[in-house]
């Protein structure tokens, strides 16, 4: 049986006409793209070619700029009034550490001590974290390869993947479809979380359309890092676990999880390709059975002016109030944050306190008790042991544990949640 081509029409044989290896490759784009129907849709606009038959992009080593491709260039120029490609993609060289090119040529001579192969890694950390580890690098210079540069990419990939998970288990009871919450009735910490994902996203896609996918890795583990799970995560613990199953506090942050896991599995797609598509199988209500599957549509939350200079100024009160209490603890004043009654003495308290924020900040600092006084100096943290006992179900310190005789050890906000 005669071996058949791509479209199972004509033979394939081996050539023994050879002009020029370079003649031969560079017209590549006439013997396989013009050859291609589906490219055949469009009039003819230039030398009675196709209109659409150059290919959207040559990708190729830097050193091709010599050779293949314009070799494609030239000879497409002549025959065809036009170049082959719309777009050229250039990449640098994986080198090892002492920048002495990695080839073919040298695997099994001996030439490396360790394992340099592509497969050897993937047994070793798994093919997204070596995937993830190609995207953190710039690949228009010469790449580095060592063990040391990808255990560090790992780290950031579990950074990643714990945000995911992290999001995923706390919406085992939430249905999209009967919980969730619209954007102007979101609280305003939810609020802020997805105006910042909504930020991150348009960074993310610009830099996928100019290829730097280097940029991708750097913006998806700063958020994941910081704005998640140094802030948000850390933040929303109280009211996952202690409000009211189905109370508008609690389906208001689900909402924003489903929202933020749903996206990052896609903008994390093309990258972390099986471990987006194993998060999503877990998403509730998924609209398709694989992240590959679905159309990437940009979620857009853009925050008022006035609203997101208020969370600028108590993020920036959170630094210097987190501080005063790792002082406080460090003097055995304190235990856990919540252990604390903190005021706030000047700065931008009187916006906040006008803005009616201050059960915001309380939340953010994760304090059991705030106050403040308003004045022209700049902005001071006091930092004081909490009133009151410490309730046994949410671990805040509160005035009230003990006066539910039904309830002797907690305070009245979970006496409300445990009888809903």
């Amino acid at each position: 049986m005669k071996p058949v081509d791509w479209n199972g029409t004509e033979p394939v044989a081996k050539s023994n006409d050879t002009l020029d290896v370079w003649i031969d490759s560079g017209s590549s784009s006439r013997s396989v793209l013009m050859r291609r129907p589906d490219l055949f849709h469009q009039p003819s606009t230039i030398n009675h070619q196709p209109a659409n038959w150059q290919a959207d992009m040559y990708l190729e080593g830097s050193d091709q700029h010599r050779g293949w491709f314009q070799s494609s260039l030239l000879i497409s120029l002549a025959g065809n009034g036009a170049a082959p490609y719309k777009t050229v993609l250039t990449h640098g060289f994986m080198v090892d550490a002492d920048r002495e090119k990695i080839s073919k040529s040298k695997q099994g001579q001996g030439v490396y001590e360790k394992p340099q192969t592509a497969d050897a890694y993937v047994k070793k950390w798994g093919a997204d974290i070596v995937r993830l580890w190609v995207a953190s690098q710039d690949f228009r210079n010469d790449i580095i390869v060592s063990q040391e540069r990808i255990n560090k990419v790992a780290e950031t990939y579990r950074v990643i993947r714990n945000a995911l998970r992290y999001q995923l288990s706390n919406l085992y009871d939430f249905d999209p479809a009967t919980h969730s919450v619209p954007d102007e009735k979101l609280t305003g910490l939810d609020r802020w979380i997805l105006g910042e994902y909504s930020k991150l996203e348009a960074e993310v896609i610009k830099a996928y359309d100019a290829y730097e996918f280097h940029v991708v890795y750097q913006q998806v583990s700063q958020f994941a890092a910081v704005e998640l799970s140094a802030i948000y995560h850390d933040v929303i613990k109280d009211r996952l676990y202690t409000d009211p199953a189905n109370s508008h506090r609690r389906r208001s942050t689900q909402t924003a999880l489903h929202r933020l896991v749903s996206g990052l599995c896609q903008m994390l797609a093309p990258i972390l390709s099986f471990t987006a598509d194993e998060a999503w199988e877990l998403i509730p209500d998924k609209p398709t059975q694989s992240v590959h599957e679905t159309t990437w549509l940009r979620y857009s939350l853009v925050l008022p002016e006035g609203e997101l200079l208020a969370w600028q100024q108590m993020l920036a009160i959170r630094d210097g109030a987190l501080a005063e209490l790792e002082k406080a603890r460090q003097s055995k004043l304190i235990g856990k944050a919540l252990e604390a009654r903190t005021e706030l003495i000047g700065g931008m308290i009187g916006v906040l306190v006008s803005q009616k924020d201050f059960e915001s900040l309380r939340e953010l600092l994760n304090v059991s008790q705030i106050s403040a006084q308003p004045s022209d100096e700049s902005l001071k943290v006091r930092v004081a042991k909490a009133d009151g006992q410490k309730c046994a179900r949410c671990w805040h310190w509160e005035t009230d544990v003990g006066s539910h005789k039904e309830h002797p050890t907690i305070c009245g906000r979970c006496v409300a949640a445990v009888s809903s």
